[in-house]
């Protein structure tokens, strides 16, 4: 049987390194995708910019559900079977497309499922809205197989590039039509551009992958994949449900308000996201030579280093949150404000990252998806009676609080799996103090926010910021908390020289 051509193995970059470069491209991409919605509110009514959320709610569901999974077996089955590179990524295509056609069929068919949501006139787009999430499913491998690679040069290069195309096309489309039906056509246009670009990085680093094909290993990928990707669904069901109750009970203007409180958490998971694509692969090597000492250190460590960077963050968004909303997206979408503060409390949880760990191990499975179940379904009958007595805050409150239960209950039973113990609780000191740090840096911010004008947002925002990171990262350094060194002497005079001598060869 023929395989794929692979270039020569090389020793991949630091956990460090890699985290680095995925993080910083993905800071450059939300920063550029920070402006969209602020120029789309502009643009847009809110009823249009609802409309719009609930278009891009619907392929996103499809799309997360429709994949189960699949591609990000790549994660699992490449450190694994490098040799079978092309394969794998032959695998993952050929499930996407077919995959990919359900939703377009459901929407050519039965556009009638739209009605979900109280308006209808999201039917008028069923068309559109199913080429558009059988397109994003194989685009969506763009950023996937080359961070699965560990190639941290194509995966940057993707990362900046597929968002800059995005932000250019879409905004084209916004300031020159201003519809809902022109964004969608933007959007099916950048996802076609990034299959373009995702097929010629597949024939450059595996040549002819389409003439590989291997229905047994095809099979054995899609038995590892399906069942993890079902438990992957269903937490997308559990994570968008509150999103189509509050579709379903209130208006696109309304609901423009609820999304807004749930700013794209991109923006604020650019580490996690980064860290948690290399520790799946670090963390799958890890459990198949059964290192389960080496896994809990790796875990723990990513925690605090997580926790050190978003739990201050998360202190100055909750703090900073109403005049952040009403200075970017404007008074019209003030009541957007309690509910980012409440979405925003997910931001601390998700430090405690236990996916790479849920991933690796397979035995994890029917746990998970128990525990899944049991809260989709306590959710579900929750949400209507919850919405009908407190509106879309109840609403964001029990989505929140549900995703709390459920990391709770995960994390318990991982713990047990990695074998776990009292003595490892020593691992998470600075968590401890990070936390002591986050709440003093918090609750000063806080105080002194208050004492200045609500009509001064700038003033406001720039003081609790000023506070928060007076008061942290002083103490990050004092206590030697996970990026300490950042800040040492050391560190500081070598950036300046880097600076300087940069400065003194342009001049030259």
């Amino acid at each position: 049987m023929a395989t794929s051509t692979v270039p020569p193995a090389t020793k991949p970059p630091r956990l460090a390194i890699q985290a680095f470069w995925l993080t910083a491209s993905k800071f450059v991409g939300v920063v550029l995708n920070v402006g969209l919605p602020i120029l789309l509110v502009r643009i847009l009514s809110q009823s249009q910019y609802g409309l719009y959320k609930q278009a891009f709610l619907v392929v996103g569901t499809a799309q997360s559900i429709a994949n189960l999974g699949v591609g990000l077996s790549a994660f699992y089955f490449l450190p694994r079977h490098p040799e079978k590179g092309g394969q794998i990524a032959l695998n993952i295509l050929i499930y996407n497309f077919f995959a990919g056609l359900i939703p377009l069929l459901t929407a050519v068919f039965y556009p009638q499922v739209l009605d979900v949501f109280k308006s209808h006139e999201l039917q008028s787009f069923a068309m559109l809205l199913g080429i558009l999430s059988l397109i994003t499913l194989t685009s969506s491998l763009l950023t996937l197989i080359p961070t699965a690679l560990q190639d941290v040069k194509y995966s940057t290069i993707f990362v900046v590039g597929s968002q800059v195309v995005k932000v250019v096309i879409t905004s084209l489309a916004a300031v020159v039509y201003r519809s809902v039906e022109a964004l969608l056509v933007a959007a099916v246009l950048t996802q076609v551009l990034s299959t373009v670009a995702l097929f010629w990085y597949l024939y450059k680093r595996f040549g002819h992958f389409w003439g590989h094909f291997d229905w047994g290993f095809f099979r054995e990928q899609l038995a590892y994949a399906i069942p993890i990707g079902i438990y992957g669904s269903l937490w997308v069901v559990q994570r968008y449900m509150d999103n189509y109750f509050v579709g379903h009970y209130f208006g696109p203007s309304d609901f423009a308000i609820y999304s807004v409180g749930w700013v794209d958490f991109a923006l604020f998971s650019l580490v996690l996201e980064s860290i948690a694509a290399v520790m799946v692969v670090r963390v799958s090597a890890l459990q198949h030579q059964d290192r389960k000492e080496e896994i809990r250190r790796l875990s723990a460590a990513a925690v605090n280093r997580l926790a050190a960077l978003q739990f201050p963050t998360c202190a100055l968004l909750l703090v900073a949150g109403h005049d952040l909303i009403v200075l970017f997206y404007t008074k019209a979408y003030e009541r957007s404000a309690p509910i980012f503060c409440v979405a925003i409390l997910l931001l601390a949880l998700n430090a405690f990252l236990i996916d790479p760990i849920v991933r690796a191990y397979i035995g994890l499975r029917r746990f998970i998806l128990v525990t899944r179940i049991a809260i989709l379904v306590c959710l579900f009958f929750a949400l209507t009676p919850v919405i009908q007595h407190f509106g879309m805050l109840g609403a964001a409150v029990a989505a929140v609080a549900a995703q709390f239960a459920e990391r709770i209950v995960m994390g318990w039973k991982v713990a047990r799996t990695v074998e776990m113990t009292a003595k490892d609780l020593s691992l998470y000191k600075d968590l401890a103090k990070v936390t002591a740090l986050t709440v003093v840096a918090g609750l000063a911010a806080y105080a002194v926010r208050n004492l200045i004008s609500p009509h001064l947002l700038v003033p406001r925002i720039a003081a609790v910021s000023a506070l928060v990171a007076g008061i942290y990262l002083p103490g990050m350094y004092l206590f030697r908390l996970p990026g300490w060194e950042m800040l040492s002497k050391e560190r500081m005079l070598g950036l300046l020289r880097t600076a300087l001598g940069r400065t003194s060869s342009a001049n030259a």
